[in-house]
């Protein structure tokens, strides 16, 4: 996969519904399990910019089981997000990281900062050719998951999230349809995740695009208040 282009923040009337297997008389073609560390980084990181950010997923696909299993993300934390040999350089050594890991890459996040987590044309596009990319060597096009997260979106502190993955109708007009989840909690947050979100929140923090936590959100909450409810939500429990 190439790091992911980003459109313009979406207008919310541009947005397109995701459909429920179940309307179209089908069941959801895999099962979807999301490590909580996982669904925890991909909150964070899409609290940390005004501006939409992205990262990958890495993990594994059970052909026979039809499981597909998040155990991990790659956030694209980039200095300039418009340096094409940055963009490069990062996306070779997520590459790395997700084979040293003993896991594929099996999909993609972004955010939607203000918006709904519904996808707009350009992210059905995207998705649509990250699928066509995951053809496995025996000819079967695996899998691939994209995932919409809107951090400052509605009343509620909690981010919306949205999985999607994109069917083709007779006309091959590609429809984003609508996946279920299942969070598989994990014990703990490692030392590695830990590090890993203080070097984003200082990266962010020096970007003219970084989020400035004490600013007022709503409610009579500050956003890294805001924040801290989504985030509990994805901690696992014995971690105070």
């Amino acid at each position: 996969m190439k790091c992911a282009s980003m459109d313009a923040v979406p207008a919310e009337s541009s947005l397109l519904d995701c459909v429920k297997f179940s309307i179209v008389g089908q069941k959801q073609p895999y099962n979807v399990f999301i490590s909580s560390n996982s669904l925890l980084l991909m909150d964070y990181h899409c609290h940390l910019s005004t501006e939409e950010v992205y990262g990958y997923l890495g993990g594994r696909w059970d052909h026979n089981k039809s499981t597909l299993h998040v155990k991990n993300v790659f956030p694209c934390s980039l200095n300039n997000p418009t340096d094409q040999m940055e963009c490069t350089l990062l996306q070779n050594k997520i590459r790395e990281l997700i084979a040293q890991q003993d896991m594929t890459v099996i999909g993609w996040y972004h955010s939607h900062p203000t918006s709904s987590p519904r996808p707009s044309q350009h992210d059905v596009v995207c998705q649509s050719v990250h699928q066509q990319h995951m053809r496995s060597l025996d000819g079967r096009i695996d899998p691939c998951l994209g995932v919409i997260v809107s951090p400052f979106r509605g009343q509620s502190p909690i981010s919306d999230m949205q999985l999607f993955c994109v069917m083709h109708t007779n006309d091959a007009r590609p429809v984003p349809m609508h996946l279920e989840y299942t969070c598989v909690w994990d014990s703990n947050i490692s030392p590695e995740l830990a590090t890993e979100m203080r070097a984003m929140s200082i990266l962010y923090a020096h970007q003219e695009t970084g989020v400035k936590f004490d600013q007022h959100w709503r409610n009579n909450i500050n956003l890294f208040t805001k924040m801290t409810e989504s985030l509990k939500q994805k901690t696992p429990k014995d971690v105070s």
